[in-house]
């Protein structure tokens, strides 16, 4: 039995053997390390892309920033590493050409290499770039002393040791193993065969060179695996003699598109210009033919929806005679199919300063938000108007602002003044003031788009990432101005004071109006109408509203939606004059029942106290007003002015309201 258990034990370890023998497995596709001396010799050849940490000397704090909490390294490092890159000659290096990314606009202007001791030097010009690539090749305006040009290497084999080099994490440059995972196709075009590896990439690894065993470039490391995985791509280094004298952009699938509907212009981009160039050079011209793509996007987008679009479509021209109230901003949306059109409007929230003066903030459909910003007690409204600086200082008063430093969070109390203001006139005649402050540190930009008001300020806000700025973003909001309708409120002094500004502040529908109070008699003329009206609780303090809209018988025109008067704040008592158009075919049936009424003075425009939602209200039928409208397209519509007023408390019921009324409405002189 013993003899039987050895004869075994030994035919086992004779197979073990034979196996370790024949495994196709073979010793040098395992993976290995680099050798130290190959390794000394590489980081004369590999370096980090880095750009100065910016800052904005006139931002300002509510305390000194706490860099003292940050770690050693992040508290005293004055650049922010972007990427890597590698010498191909003495005199050009090579990276991904997304560390540049030279067509998205940057508050990053200089960029630099940095080697292993912190020495820095300027990057000089662009002498090959292509997007599709992910390629970049660059000089420099000063040299490293040793420089060790990198070789090129053959074609890899799946199974193939390699080495993803460069700068991981911002932490200086590492080499770290894997092997070669597949050849995939090039995603976009299928061109060529990418790359994929399992050797790490981190963040800053972008531009750096997939290496073999012995230290040749097999790649241009592109792109990171997600989050926990690696499964990396790499671009063939044989793609680099495929690299042109000229920069070629190229994006596919550029989209413009109206929110919430179906329309859409999807194209792609391609712009070339000549090499080498200044680095500035080329991303100012690649952004301004970027920006201008996109501008002839827009404008395509729009002459394809053009007969049934705003201002001109049917269907929005209908949704005009029935246009509703709101505060400050509101937007004109269509749905999906542009058959029905709603103008959306927030609810402003108040954010009190002082006893005395306010920040409204509400949502915005197309805006980070939306804010009313009033000027302070003795501030003359021009005085305010002319400060984006103290309206923006203002603000934040009110709705913080924060800079995050580590853990800590410090609030921003000013911006300054604003690093680039103009003014634009929209087709409905008002006079909108644009104003952007950059954000250095974290590359962005802080917007406001502004309209006068008789409080101070009405104003549509966003914050976004300095890359959007020259994708016809400005354009874009020009554009889309005359898509936003305004809701105006203030105290009869604020109204006085807003329309003595002139016409270089109001818009074209305020330009000719008036108002005026003596005691408690008020004066208000407006294009349609004019009244006087005495009541005993008329002060500076009472509140007027006037809701805009769009004209109906014009093609691009602001037109008075609702005026409201309530001579006491805070009291529900209230006065009130409106145009009431003829119901369309589309109307709701509660629309078309109330204009039935009205152009028959009966019913709720019987000039009767009738009683409703907890109020006492009149209303009655301007007659002499009765008119029908020959709109922009020759369409026939018929109008007239309804006057109301609105009682709610016993002690007025007490009074003879319908006298009360009826002297509004004899007050009133239509033209």
């Amino acid at each position: 039995m013993n003899s039987i258990r050895q004869s075994t034990v030994a035919t086992f370890f004779t197979l073990l053997l034979t196996l370790a023998v024949t495994s196709p497995l073979k010793a040098e596709n395992s993976i290995k390390f680099l050798e130290k001396e190959l390794i000394k010799k590489l980081n004369h050849s590999i370096y980090e892309v880095v750009t100065p940490k910016l800052e904005n000397s006139k931002i300002e704090y509510d305390r000194k920033l706490p860099f003292d909490k940050l770690d050693f390294k992040e508290r005293n490092e004055k650049y922010n590493s972007i990427g890597t890159a590698f010498f191909i000659n003495d005199k050009e290096l090579m990276t991904a050409g997304h560390v540049f990314s030279p067509m998205y606009f940057s508050l990053h202007k200089n960029y630099f290499i940095r080697d292993g001791e912190g020495k820095v030097y300027p990057i000089s010009q662009i002498r090959k770039y292509s997007t599709m690539r992910d390629m970049l090749v660059f000089d420099l305006a000063q040299y490293p002393a040793q420089i060790t040009p990198l070789k090129f290497s053959g074609p890899l084999e799946i199974g193939d040791t390699v080495f993803s080099a460069g700068n991981a994490l911002g932490e200086g440059i590492s080499y770290r193993a894997g092997q070669v995972a597949s050849f995939t196709d090039e995603r976009e075009y299928g061109l060529w065969k990418d790359i994929r590896f399992s050797s790490p990439a981190s963040p800053g690894n972008s531009g750096g060179p997939l290496l073999n065993v012995t230290g040749e470039v097999a790649g241009v490391i592109v792109q990171r695996a997600n989050a926990g995985e690696n499964y990396n791509i790499a671009v063939p280094i044989a793609e680099a003699a495929k690299l042109t004298d000229k920069a070629e952009f190229q994006l596919r699938n550029v989209a413009v598109e109206i929110a919430g509907t179906d329309e859409t212009v999807t194209k792609d981009w391609s712009y070339n210009l000549p090499l080498p160039a200044p680095v500035a050079e080329v991303a100012e011209k690649a952004q301004n033919a970027l920006d201008e793509f996109h501008q002839s996007l827009a404008a395509e987008l729009m002459e394809k929806v053009k007969a049934k679009n705003f201002p001109v479509g049917d269907r929005f021209r209908h949704a005009l005679r029935n246009q509703p109230i709101f505060q400050g901003f509101a937007s004109l949306i269509p749905d999906i199919d542009f058959k029905k059109w709603e103008i959306v409007g927030y609810t402003l929230d108040k954010l009190p300063l002082s006893a005395d003066q306010n920040v409204y903030r509400s949502e915005s459909l197309h805006f980070a938000f939306q804010s009313l910003i009033e000027k302070a007690p003795g501030t003359p409204l021009k005085t305010f108007l002319d400060s984006p600086k103290l309206m923006m200082d203002t603000l934040l008063q009110a709705i913080p602002y924060y800079r995050y430093v580590g853990q800590e969070k410090v609030r921003i109390t000013s911006f300054g003044k604003p690093d680039q203001q103009s003014t634009w006139l929209d087709k409905l005649g008002r006079k909108w003031s644009y104003y952007l402050w950059f954000s250095d540190h974290n590359n962005t930009f802080l917007t406001s788009h502004c309209l006068p008001h008789p409080k101070g300020v009405l104003c549509n806000m966003t914050v976004k990432s300095a890359g959007a700025l020259k994708l016809n973003y400005l354009g874009t909001i020009k554009d889309n101005s005359d898509e936003i309708a305004v809701g105006y409120e203030g105290d009869v002094d604020d109204w006085a004071e807003y329309l003595s500004l002139g016409d270089n502040y109001l818009p074209a529908f305020f330009q000719n109006a008036a108002i005026a109070r003596e005691d408690n008699k008020l004066k208000v003329k407006l294009k349609d109408f004019q009244f006087a009206f005495s009541n005993p609780k008329i002060s500076g303090k009472s509140s007027l509203h006037l809701h805009l809209g769009y004209a109906n018988d014009q093609l691009l025109a602001e037109d008075l939606v609702h005026l409201e008067l309530f001579p006491q704040k805070g009291n529900p008592t209230q006065y009130s004059i409106r145009p009431l158009f003829e119901a369309s075919a589309f109307d709701q049936e509660s629309y078309s029942a109330s204009w039935g009424e009205a152009a028959q003075g009966k019913g709720e425009f019987s000039g009767k106290v009738i009683d409703k939602d907890n109020r006492h209200i009149i209303q009655k039928i301007a007659p002499q007003t009765k008119k029908t409208l020959t709109t922009f397209d020759n369409q026939k519509i018929d109008k007239v002015y309804a006057v109301g007023c609105a009682y709610k408390t016993a002690a007025e019921e007490e009074n003879d309201i319908e006298k009360d009324c009826d002297s509004f409405f004899k007050g009133i002189e239509f033209f």
